[in-house]
């Protein structure tokens, strides 16, 4: 499947996605903790505290492996941007109808209670089924569950040559949405941009976000 290009797109920089590879993965979880780093919600979920950051760093990066591996055993689509060799964008993607959640959720319990603790793991958990229950509203949705650029090359289209990619794979597997849950108002426009509605506002920890879903054209 890597080697099959989803989107083109012209840019100064010549640029590639594509499904990953087990391999790419190793490099997807880099992207995505540097990106997920000042997280707010994940933050909040997983403890964030200035004297003791390693701790914060080491949850955060299994929740990362593990959100990777989960993917890539269900056969979920993990969508990555290329330039050269090099992985500047991932984006991991929930098919549409798939029981893939409810699998997560004892895989979940199983590490996460061990390696991150019990409260952290029913907030992940929470999370994850009122995310579920509001895309689910939305017949035939697939969900992207995580996206990231790489914070060094952000500002350069690359988060939209992202977009178009997920596009791709929507019309590829015949579904009539993509929903994406967003807590950072400054993201809010890239994806109003390329066709994605505000829909409902969802609260966790303290911390705000709102579905935005993109219905097929």
């Amino acid at each position: 499947m890597a080697d099959e290009t989803l989107a083109t797109l012209a840019l100064d920089t010549e640029l590639k996605a594509s499904y990953l590879t087990a391999e790419d993965c190793k490099i997807a979880a880099s992207v995505l903790y540097q990106a997920y780093h000042d997280d707010e919600l994940f933050q909040q979920i997983l403890g964030y505290d200035k004297a003791n950051k390693g701790a914060y760093e080491k949850k955060l990066r299994l929740l990362i492996r593990e959100e990777l591996a989960s993917f890539w055993q269900t056969h979920q689509h993990i969508i990555g941007v290329f330039a050269g060799d090099n992985l500047l964008a991932v984006s991991c993607v929930q098919k549409a109808n798939d029981a893939l959640a409810a699998d997560r959720v004892w895989h979940w319990r199983l590490k996460l209670m061990l390696n991150t603790g019990v409260l952290s793991t029913n907030q992940l958990i929470e999370k994850e089924k009122a995310i579920h229950q509001a895309v689910a509203s939305f017949a035939n949705c697939c969900f992207i569950s995580l996206f990231a650029v790489d914070p060094h090359v952000q500002h350069q289209g690359i988060g939209r040559y992202l977009l178009r990619a997920i596009d791709d794979v929507v019309k590829s597997d015949g579904v009539h949405a993509s929903a994406v849950f967003i807590t950072r108002e400054r993201f809010h426009d890239l994806f109003i941009s390329e066709g994605y509605q505000g829909e409902t506002d969802l609260t966790f920890t303290k911390v705000s976000g709102k579905l935005f879903v993109k219905q097929k054209g």
